[in-house]
């Protein structure tokens, strides 16, 4: 389990930081992951944050972004027909993919079209086929 977390967070922050697998020479395995992330948005840094379309289960999805020399990893509730979003939790991962931190606290965010989550959850209706998305 601690290897499989350490290498995902070291190809999120290849992906997000350089915005190309293949600029960090990093090989065909994390190239093929290109396609799992998509770029919804921005940090204040300008860092990229991605949606892991590969754990999008129903309306649940998770947002990956940098975070110092780590990764933080945000996981969403969406209520598509009624446009509301539900934070679940927020990790923060090391450099090594140990876990630093975590919150569990969930409640429902504004729903705003143009932010990350936003972006997500829109990405995430489309896909279970709900109209008007």
């Amino acid at each position: 389990m601690y290897f499989k977390i350490s290498s995902m967070v070291g190809a999120i922050a290849i992906l997000l930081s350089s915005g190309s697998a293949f600029a960090e020479g990093v090989g065909a395995a994390i190239a093929q992951d290109a396609e799992r992330y998509i770029t919804v948005g921005h940090d204040k840094l300008g860092n990229s944050v991605a949606l892991d379309t590969e754990t999008i289960k129903g309306t649940t999805y998770k947002l990956y972004g940098i975070y110092g020399d780590g990764v933080f990893e945000t996981t969403f509730d969406a209520s598509c027909k009624e446009s509301r979003l539900f934070r679940n939790r927020i990790a923060i991962y090391g450099p090594e993919g140990q876990l630093l931190e975590e919150d569990q606290e969930k409640g429902e965010i504004p729903f705003v079209a143009s932010s990350s989550p936003g972006k997500g959850m829109k990405i995430v209706c489309q896909k279970i086929g709900v109209s008007g998305w």
